[in-house]
This record gives C-alpha cells, sequence and structure tokens, in this order.
C-alpha cells in the first residue's frame, strides 16, 4: 500500500500534474498524513505466511518456542471487523483439527475458534467429540456462541458419548442453554452413573426454561438424597431464570419448596432472600412472621433483610418487635436498624441503651457511634457515667467520640462534661481524643485546671494529641502553672506526647524555652527541663547547658538527668565533660550509660570518630563494670581498630569473657565486609 501511495505521488509529480489550489507544502503534508495512516494499518499474514505458521503450530508441544501461537493469537486480534481475514484464519485453524496435529496444537486451535469459530467449522470440531480426549476441548471451542448447528452436534455426540465424556458434552449443552436438549437430559438425570445424573440436573437449571423447570419440579418429588444439592442448585438456577423473565409466581414457587427443613442450609437462606425481593411488600410480612415462628436458621437472614425494606415505616414495624427478641438477636436487629439509620430507628436504639443486658447495651453504643448526633449525647454520657464495667465503659466513650463532628454534638457534649463531676467527667473528657472544634479545644485547656487530678488528668491526655502544634505553648504554661505535684507529675508524659507530636522542631523548641523563661517555680523549671530532649535542636541544648552550670542544683540534676536522654551525639562532649569530672557518682552513671546508647547508636555507621569516641569512654573507664558496659556496645562496631581496642582487653581477668564475645562479634562483622576491610 506505501509503495503504491509513492509510485502514484511520484507519477503525478513527472507528468506535471498540477493541483490548482495547494501549495507544494499542503501537498507534502497530505503525503505524509497518508503515509502514517497507512503505517497504523493491521499487517496480514499472506496465505503462504499463514500457511507456514499452521505448519509450524502443527507440531508445536508444550516447553518448546512459542512464537508461532503468539503469531496465531495477533492474527486473531487483528482480525476483528474483518470478515474475510476471519474466514481465512478459522479455515486454517479447522486444517490443525487434523490426527496428524499434536493434542496441544488441537487444544490451542479450539480456543481460538472459540473466538473466530463459525457454523462453517462445526462439522471439523463434531469430530473430536467422537473420541473422549478430545470432547473437552471440542466443547471449549463451541463456547457459548449462538448456533443451532453447534447444538445439534453436541446432541448427536450425547447418544453416543460415554463416561466423562458424556458429563462434558452435557454440561456445553446447559452452559449453552439448548433447550432442545432438555428432553433428553430429563432422561439422563436419573442415569445409573451418578456424575452424569448430577450434570444433567444442573444442565437443566442452567437452560431454566418451562420443560427444564417441571423435569426438575419432577425430581424434587422423587427425593432423592444422592442429588439433593445438585437438584437445590439447579432449582435456585431455574427459578431465579423465571423471575429475570418476568414469571415471579412460578419463581416464588420454586423457592417456597426450597425454604423446606429438609433442604440444605444454604439453599434455604438463598430462597428465603429470593422470596423477600419477589413479596410486593419486599418481604416484610414473611420476615414478620419468621421472627414471630421458630425456625433459628432463617431469623438471622430475615433480622438482615430489615436494612433492606423500602417501607419507611419498617424501623417503627421492626423496633415494636425488639422486646419478644433474645439477646442475640436483639444484636442483630440494632445493627440492622442502624444500616437503616432514619429516626425511628436512632430513637429506638438511644432507649435500648437502658437496657440490663451488657451485650445490648454494647451494640446500642456502637450502633450510636455511626448514626447519632446531639441528641444521642445525653444518653451515651448518662450510660458512660453508670456503666461498671470496663470494657463497657471503654464502647461507650468511644461512641460518644464517634458521634458526627458538628457544632451541635460538640455543644451538646461540653455541656454534658460540665454537668458531670468526679470519674464520669473524667470519662466524658476521655471520649474527645479525636475531636478538634475550637469549643471542644476551648473546654479541654480550662479542665486542664480543674481542680479534681482525675478530671485534670483526663484532659491532659486528650491533650497529649489535640493540643500539638500551635496550641502547644499554652498547653506548657499551663503545665508550668500547675501546683500540684503529684499532679505534674502523672501528667508530664502526656505534654511530652504533645511537644513530640508537634512537627515543628523550632517551635516545639521554642515553646519549650518560653515557657521556662516565663515561670521562676524551681519545680515547674525542672519539668521543663525534662521536656528540652523532646525538642532536640541546638537551642535546646544549649538551655540545657546553661542549667547544668547554673546555681540551682535542683535544676543542675534535672538538667543532667534530661541531657542523659538527648537523642544524638550533639550532647557527646558536654556528657563526657560531666563523665571525666562529675560532681557526684549518679552524673557519672547516667553520663556513661547515655555515652554508651549513643556509641552504639553509631555502631550502623562505624568511622574513625566512632573510634576516638570508644577509646574516650575506655580512658575514662574505672573499674570492670565501665569496661562492660563499653564492651557490650563495641562488639557491634564492625571496624579493624575496634577489634584492635577489644583484643587488648582479652588478657584482662574482669572482663575476658566480655571481650571474647566482642572479639567474636567484631571479626565475624568485619568478615562480610568486602575483602580489604576485612583483611
Amino acid at each position: 500500500m506505501v509503495r503504491l501511495i509513492c509510485g502514484e505521488f511520484l507519477k503525478m509529480k513527472t507528468s506535471n500534474f498540477v493541483f490548482p489550489t495547494m501549495k507544494p507544502q499542503t501537498i507534502a503534508t497530505l503525503f505524509l498524513g497518508s503515509m502514517l495512516f497507512v503505517s497504523t494499518l493491521p499487517t496480514s499474514a499472506t496465505a503462504a505466511d499463514l500457511s507456514q505458521i499452521t505448519a509450524d503450530v502443527a507440531k508445536w508441544e508444550s516447553g518448546q518456542n512459542a512464537e508461532p501461537l503468539r503469531q496465531i493469537e495477533q492474527l486473531v486480534r487483528e482480525s476483528a471487523g474483518n470478515r474475510a481475514q476471519r474466514a481465512e484464519l478459522e479455515a486454517a485453524l479447522v486444517k490443525l483439527l487434523a490426527p496428524t496435529s499434536t493434542f496441544e496444537a488441537r487444544r490451542f486451535a479450539c480456543q481460538q475458534l472459540a473466538v473466530v469459530g463459525s457454523d462453517a467449522s462445526v462439522p471439523a470440531i463434531a469430530k473430536l467429540l467422537k473420541d473422549n480426549e478430545t470432547i473437552g476441548i471440542a466443547c471449549l471451542a463451541f463456547g457459548n456462541r449462538p448456533s443451532a448447528k453447534a447444538d445439534k452436534a453436541l446432541r448427536d455426540a450425547l447418544s453416543v458419548a460415554r463416561d466423562k465424556g458424556r458429563a462434558q458434552i452435557i454440561s456445553a449443552l446447559g452452559n449453552r442453554r439448548d433447550a432442545k436438549a432438555v428432553k433428553p437430559l430429563a432422561k439422563l438425570a436419573r442415569d445409573a452413573d451418578s456424575t452424569v445424573a448430577e450434570a444433567a440436573i444442573r444442565a437443566l437449571g442452567k437452560i431454566a426454561n418451562k420443560p427444564a423447570a417441571k423435569v426438575i419440579a419432577a425430581l424434587r418429588k422423587e427425593a432423592n438424597p444422592a442429588f439433593q444439592r445438585a437438584l437445590a442448585d439447579a432449582s435456585l438456577r431455574c427459578a431465579a431464570q423465571l423471575a429475570e423473565s418476568g414469571k415471579a409466581n412460578a419463581a416464588a414457587g420454586i423457592y417456597e419448596e426450597l425454604l423446606a427443613t429438609s433442604q440444605p442450609a444454604n439453599v434455604r437462606r438463598g430462597a428465603f432472600i429470593a422470596l423477600t425481593r419477589l413479596d410486593k411488600d419486599g418481604g416484610e410480612q414473611r420476615i414478620l412472621q419468621t421472627l414471630r415462628g421458630g425456625d433459628a436458621l432463617l431469623k438471622p437472614v430475615a433480622i438482615t433483610a430489615v436494612r433492606s425494606l423500602r417501607s419507611e415505616a419498617a424501623s417503627a414495624t421492626f423496633v415494636r418487635e425488639l422486646p419478644a427478641l433474645t439477646s442475640e438477636e436483639k444484636v442483630w436487629m440494632i445493627e440492622s436498624l442502624a444500616a437503616r439509620a432514619d429516626a425511628s430507628a436512632r430513637a429506638a436504639i438511644i432507649g435500648i441503651l437502658a437496657s440490663s443486658d451488657a451485650s445490648v447495651r454494647r451494640a446500642a453504643a456502637a450502633a450510636l457511634g455511626h448514626i447519632g448526633g446531639a441528641t444521642a449525647v445525653r444518653p451515651l454520657a448518662k450510660a458512660i457515667g453508670a456503666a461498671k464495667d470496663g470494657d463497657e465503659v471503654r464502647e461507650l466513650v468511644s461512641a460518644l467520640g464517634s458521634l458526627p463532628a458538628d457544632r451541635d454534638t460538640d455543644k451538646a457534649i461540653v455541656t454534658e462534661i460540665k454537668n458531670a463531676q468526679g470519674e464520669a467527667r473524667a470519662r466524658l473528657i476521655s471520649a474527645l481524643t479525636n475531636r478538634r472544634s475550637p469549643q471542644i479545644i476551648a473546654m479541654l485547656f480550662e479542665e486542664a485546671e480543674n481542680p479534681d487530678p482525675l478530671v485534670a488528668t483526663a484532659a491532659y491526655r486528650v491533650l497529649a494529641k489535640a493540643a500539638a502544634g500551635d496550641p502547644l505553648p499554652l498547653l506548657l504554661n499551663k503545665f508550668a502553672a500547675l501546683a500540684n505535684a503529684d499532679l505534674r507529675l502523672g501528667v508530664e508524659g502526656f505534654v511530652e506526647q504533645a511537644v513530640v507530636a508537634t512537627e515543628s522542631v523550632s517551635l516545639r523548641s521554642r515553646a519549650v524555652r518560653d515557657a521556662l523563661s516565663q515561670t521562676s517555680s524551681v519545680e515547674a523549671r525542672c519539668a521543663l527541663l525534662g521536656l528540652l530532649p523532646a525538642a532536640g535542636d541546638a537551642p535546646a541544648l544549649e538551655t540545657l547547658l546553661s542549667a547544668v552550670n547554673g546555681p540551682d542544683a535542683h535544676q543542675r540534676d534535672s538538667a543532667v538527668h534530661a541531657m542523659s536522654q538527648w537523642p544524638d551525639v550533639a550532647a557527646w562532649d558536654a556528657l563526657y565533660a560531666i563523665f571525666r569530672k562529675p560532681l557526684n557518682e549518679t552524673y557519672r552513671s547516667l553520663t556513661l550509660h547515655s555515652l554508651v546508647r549513643l556509641v552504639g547508636d553509631g555502631n550502623a555507621h562505624p568511622d574513625d570518630k566512632l573510634i576516638v569516641r570508644y577509646r574516650e569512654l575506655l580512658d575514662g573507664a574505672r573499674d570492670d563494670a565501665d569496661l562492660k558496659q563499653i564492651l557490650g556496645a563495641l562488639g557491634g562496631a564492625a571496624h579493624p581498630d575496634a577489634l584492635k581496642l577489644a583484643t587488648a582487653l582479652l588478657e584482662k581477668p574482669g572482663v575476658q569473657a566480655e571481650a571474647e564475645v566482642a572479639v567474636k562479634q567484631i571479626t565475624e562483622a568485619i568478615k562480610a565486609k568486602p575483602p580489604e576491610a576485612g583483611k
């Protein structure tokens, strides 16, 4: 095609053909466009090419180069919409069905004929139905495409097929929903071979026309236990098909039969749900009758079906049924009512919070967490105050905290908190963990000053998350102003959480340092110094250093303790100075432990600087206890000079065992490194 266009273009040029209204640039553009168009057209194999590919496929077996198969697949894809090309491919694939082809080649051909096959290939495929070895691939080739010839070929083969092959043909007829196959299938449904009989029953269920439904109904009456499950499945399929085609009464009749207690549990459940969909009232009366009856299997299904009832009054109807239900059934009904989420359901669930049954109360609380609103706040608050069981308290608190985050709900929660006292107030505050409205945050800061330590602690616990970021300075000022030493100690961890949760390092550092500068209380300053490691920047470390060198002994103690918790080696020099010249043994013990922790962290990237720090520690060691601590970390340093340091201690009796362990650890680690390092 490209050659043809180029030739014609050249002819026009050489014969001085003139385009009266086109510029040369336009002609060139048209030419290039036509070239691009042609380049996108699918390339078809020539007859010779296709013949060669087919010959290659005919000899193909598993494990060989699959390129010829891929070429055929590509041609099949390209032939979409091209009837002539498809016919050519179909003829080639039919040749592959010959006995001279490998089984793999014939199976491949059948897979492709399922896509491109027509009635033209039916005779060749029908020959495969005469051999049990190829019946399966023949059924695959027919697929589900409409073809009276294919249906007849399958029916003809059915009369002579045996064993597994017969069952495969039966399944194919069912998949193709061949109405003319009902008569032979009806006979085979009573065959002595149970595999054949079961396949016939299932095929009749797929065909699902009136004659098939009649046969299945007769088989149900015979009640052969060997085929109960197959019959049930076929009956369900048949009923579903009848319902879909508008024959609701006929479908309902089948479903009613399948509700019998003799049927499998899954069949009964499926039949019940199907009937509710066919009932004019959506199954409301059927569900009511089931709830008031004694069928334990269907009651859960009926309660679940309440969720999808269309009637607006359904919630009120089934709320009235609650008192007669068992505890377990009440829990199921609460879940269904919650799924409806209308006013009647919400009001009923709120009322159930006062139930004497703990499992029912918990279910109601969980439901209200999803569908409740401002009207649910007071009942939940009341239930929280009255609950005795710890698990129930947590579930109620979680439900209150999960209520929709709107202004009215938050306002109602704040009101309930202000009206409560003691433990009940603390419980209500603990429900606010995930609520971030301005009125909630403001109320939490107020409660942080509550004279009741239980209530104030609950407020700080919530503020650990709620006060991260911009509210942090206010939290720290509140914390610094605490007069109750026990309370300060109890909430210090929550305040530290808020510091750590503040993403901006400079913000959290500045907030702690500002709080320090604004308080003169020694106790408060000591507590704030303990928060500086959570800030972790250079100004925070400088503030600690000032306190270490300051005149106040209490603040110095707090600063040394805080510095020993510093997260990185930035504090090394300050800690080492205290370690070498400590004011007391407590300082020395704290700083040694911290220094060992820091060099241990550095083992992940051992370098010369790390070895210098290990030498400093070993130089400062006073006794075997110090050396044992250091060796415990040194064993993790995969560095040749670390091996030297550990080897030097092998002759020291008090730490010989620890030195041997360290030497072994370092040696093994160095061996795993590149050859030069290991050497």
